[in-house]
């Protein structure tokens, strides 16, 4: 929301774990994926130095977890490997946050298609 502080990687990890535990106990599996690059972003306010920490910390954890069924990687589809908190400049829709119709395509093949018949 507007004028709120930005969610910290604590509350962001807390609250997939929650959604997780309540998918398992409906007995329904659940599928995560990592935050993508968002550094240098056109907007004011999104690439801040705490903003783009909660990133790296939140995605370490999804990559790591075992709260979730299955684990898309779809940051590093599409990170600026010289630079991955950026969008890699080929897959950059332009404003530095949003990805071009090649970063969709790569963010698209980061999804497994057998694990969606979970």
């Amino acid at each position: 929301m507007i004028g709120e502080p930005p969610a910290t990687a604590g509350a962001l990890i807390e609250g997939f774990t929650a959604l997780a535990h309540r998918a398992h106990a409906a007995d329904l599996k659940i599928l995560g994926a990592t935050i993508g690059p968002f550094a240098g972003a056109a907007y004011p306010g999104i690439s801040t130095p705490a903003g783009l920490a909660a990133r790296r910390e939140v995605n370490d954890w999804i990559r790591t977890t075992d709260a979730f069924d299955a684990v898309f990687d779809v940051a590093r589809a599409v990170e600026n490997p010289a630079a991955p908190d950026y969008i890699h400049p080929a897959l950059d829709g332009g404003d530095g946050m949003h990805l071009n119709d090649r970063g969709a395509q790569a963010m698209a093949d980061s999804v497994d298609l057998e694990t969606l018949a979970l």
